[in-house]
């Protein structure tokens, strides 16, 4: 048995291993790695609700959506739990508290993988490039036994680039219409 020794960190310099994102950098340095699928995964029949809650202690993570025997049924990141969003799918029969992460999520049918060797010949821009064209603006990344090992997103190389993000917050307008539309909201004038 071996016995391991502990030291105190407040006498040790402790840095981050959070690797600044050019353009030319390593396609890897921009993927959210998954080491353990446990951290980063939720059950498809939370609530959207309590996803949220989630969500706002892991901002930026893309969180894999599974059935309750583990396997991947999809993701979830800020963009599928947006209130605009969940407003498009708000009904007289279903409420924001009513929906699920399996209502909300980017089924795994719709999304794209690469595969971990690709990924370590290819730059940052090569990969925005690829997300650029693809609906969902993500690509796992699968190791040579097909396991998943990774995920990267548009919206984070674009964060991390510093790149000019185009406005999508809807108009206030937009958002009475769509409660209007669904639950016949009246609008004293």
């Amino acid at each position: 048995m071996k016995t391991l020794h502990p030291f105190n960190l407040g006498s040790s310099p402790l840095s981050v291993a959070h690797q600044t994102l050019t353009e030319q950098s390593p396609a890897i340095a921009a993927m959210q790695q998954i080491d353990d699928h446990h951290l980063w995964s939720l059950p498809r029949d939370m609530s959207v609700a309590d996803a949220r809650k989630r969500l706002l202690s892991a901002p930026g993570i893309t969180f894999l959506v599974t059935a309750a025997s583990g396997c991947l049924e999809g993701v979830v990141s800020s963009a599928e739990l947006a209130s605009d969003r969940i407003l498009t799918m708000v009904s007289k029969t279903v409420t924001p508290f009513s929906l699920t992460l399996a209502d909300v999520m980017l089924p795994r049918e719709k999304l794209q993988a690469v595969t971990l060797n690709e990924l370590q010949f290819a730059t940052v821009v090569d990969v925005f490039r690829s997300l650029s064209s693809s609906p969902t603006g993500l690509l796992l990344v699968v190791d040579a036994d097909n396991k998943l090992c990774g995920i990267i997103g548009s919206d984070d190389i674009t964060e991390r680039l510093s790149l000019p993000v185009p406005s999508k917050q809807p108009l206030a307008a937009e958002i009475v219409h769509q409660l209007h539309e669904s639950h016949k909201l009246v609008i004293n004038t």
